[in-house]
C-alpha cells in the first residue's frame, strides 16, 4: 500500500502541467567501483534528458552505514521533489543503508524508480570467505557486511518503497560461471542472492559481475525502466 502511495505522489509530482517538478537520477557504483565503470548508464541517462550524477565514494574505507548518511545528506541538501538510483552491486546497499534515515518527520524528495544491477542483497558468498580471511583488514569494513548469514548486515536493512527493477547477472546454466556457488551466477552474486521479492520487474541478461554496467545491452534496460517502470517491449 506504502508503494503505491508512493507511486501516485510521483505522478502527481511529475505529470503535474501546473508545477515545475525537478527529479534526479544517482548512478552508483559498487565495492572497488568508480564512476567510470557506470559512465555509459550516465552518459545514456544524460541523453535522454535526465537530470544526473555519477555518484562515487570511498568504498573500501568508509562503512555502508557512513555512506547512506552521505548519501541522505547530499540528497536532502538538493532538495529535488523526487529522485531515482541506479546502482552496481554493493551501490544498491548504500541506497538501502540510506532508507534507515528516513522516516515521516524528515522531508524527503519521494523516491521514484530503483534499478538495481547484479545487486547482493541477501549478501555475497565471496565476503563469506573473505571476512574470516587474514585479508580482512585490507580489504576494509564491507566485506563482513555483505555475509550471506541471517544475522548479516544485509539481512537487516530495510526494503525499498519504490518501483524496483532487478537485472541480475547469469551464464544460462545452473552452474553460472563460478560453479562452487552453488546456483546460476555473474562469477560474484547468484540470483538468488540478488531477489528481494518486492521487485516491479526482473530480467536476466549474460554478463559477468564487473562488465554488466558496461553492456549495452544492460543500459538500454535501464533506460527501459526508468521511463515505463518495466523491463518489458526492450528492442533488441
Amino acid at each position: 500500500m506504502k508503494q503505491k502511495i508512493t507511486f501516485i505522489l510521483c505522478l502527481l509530482l511529475l505529470n503535474n502541467p501546473f508545477s515545475e517538478a525537478t527529479h534526479k537520477v544517482y548512478i552508483i557504483h559498487g565495492y572497488a567501483g568508480s564512476a567510470f565503470q557506470m559512465n555509459n548508464i550516465y552518459k545514456g541517462l544524460i541523453h535522454e534528458g535526465y537530470t544526473s550524477e555519477n555518484y562515487t565514494y570511498p568504498s573500501f574505507k568508509e562503512n555502508l552505514d557512513s555512506v547512506g548518511m552521505d548519501l541522505y545528506r547530499k540528497i536532502k541538501e538538493e532538495n529535488y521533489d523526487t529522485v531515482s538510483f541506479v546502482t552496481h552491486s554493493m551501490g544498491a546497499l548504500v541506497v538501502r543503508s540510506m532508507y534507515q534515515y528516513m522516516d515521516s518527520t524528515n522531508c524527503f524528495p519521494v523516491i521514484y524508480r530503483f534499478v538495481m544491477l547484479a545487486p547482493p542483497n541477501k549478501g555475497c558468498q565471496y565476503a563469506d570467505f573473505f571476512s574470516k580471511s587474514p585479508l580482512k583488514a585490507l580489504l576494509g569494513p564491507n566485506v563482513s557486511l555483505m555475509r550471506t548469514d541471517s544475522d548479516s548486515y544485509v539481512a537487516k536493512l530495510p526494503l525499498p518503497t519504490c518501483q524496483v527493477g532487478l537485472i541480475i547477472g547469469t551464464a544460462g546454466s545452473k552452474h553460472g560461471f563460478n560453479p562452487f556457488m552453488g546456483d546460476d551466477n555473474d562469477g560474484t552474486v547468484t540470483v538468488k542472492s540478488a531477489v528481494l521479492g518486492i521487485e516491479q520487474d526482473i530480467v536476466t541478461i549474460r554478463s559477468m559481475h564487473i562488465l554488466m554496467p558496461r553492456k549495452k545491452k544492460a543500459v538500454k534496460l535501464v533506460l527501459r525502466f526508468m521511463k515505463t517502470g518495466a523491463f518489458s517491449n526492450l528492442d533488441t
